[in-house]
C-alpha cells in the first residue's frame, strides 16, 4: 500500500514530478517520472518508539497481603491501541530497605510477570499492545504486621513499542 502526498503547486503551475520516497533517499535504482506526488511505502513505514512513565510505590503495612500501586498510563502522541510492546524495563525503590521474603510483580491488562529484582527489563509483554496501563504488586512473606511499617519510594515504566 502506497500513500501519496500532495506537493505544493502554485496557480497556474503544473504539479511537480512524483517522487517516491525510496527514491529520494537514493534507496532505488529506478526512479518514477512524470507529473505527480511524494509517494511514501505505508507496509515498510514502522512506528517505533519509548514511552516511560512513574508513580509511587505503596507502603506495605502487613505481611501476607497484596499491595498494588496505582496504574502508570502510557504517555506520548506516538502510541497507541494498535502499537505492540516490544521490551518493558522497570525500577521501584523503598525508603529503606525491604526484608527478606518480598515478591514484586509488574502487571498489564493481560498478565502479571514476577520481577527479579528492583530495576531489570523484560521481554514477557512483547506483543501486547504497547498503549498498556502497568502497575506494580508487592508481596512479602508470612503474616502480622511489618514494624516498622516498608514506606514504599518511586517505580518507574518505560515501554519499547512499535
Amino acid at each position: 500500500m502506497q500513500i501519496m502526498l500532495p506537493c505544493a503547486v502554485r496557480a497556474g503551475s503544473q504539479a511537480p514530478a512524483a517522487l517516491e520516497l525510496d527514491t529520494y533517499l537514493g534507496r532505488s535504482n529506478n526512479p518514477p517520472s512524470g507529473q505527480g506526488a511524494l509517494q511514501l511505502n505505508s507496509a515498510a513505514a514502522k512506528v517505533s518508539g519509548t514511552w516511560s512513565g512513574s508513580g509511587s510505590t505503596p507502603a506495605i503495612i502487613h505481611r501476607g497481603a497484596v499491595y498494588q500501586a496505582a496504574s502508570i498510563a502510557p504517555v506520548g502522541s506516538g502510541v497507541t491501541p494498535s502499537s505492540k510492546t516490544r521490551r518493558v524495563s522497570w525500577q521501584y525503590s523503598f525508603l529503606s530497605a525491604p526484608p527478606a521474603g518480598v515478591h514484586a510483580y509488574l502487571c498489564n491488562y493481560a498478565r502479571c510477570v514476577g520481577l527479579s529484582g528492583s530495576s531489570g527489563s523484560t521481554t514477557a509483554f512483547a506483543g501486547d499492545s504497547g498503549f498498556s496501563y502497568f502497575s506494580f504488586a508487592f508481596f512479602i512473606d508470612g503474616k502480622g504486621a511489618m514494624t516498622p511499617t516498608l514506606q514504599g519510594s518511586s517505580s518507574r515504566v518505560m515501554v519499547d513499542y512499535e
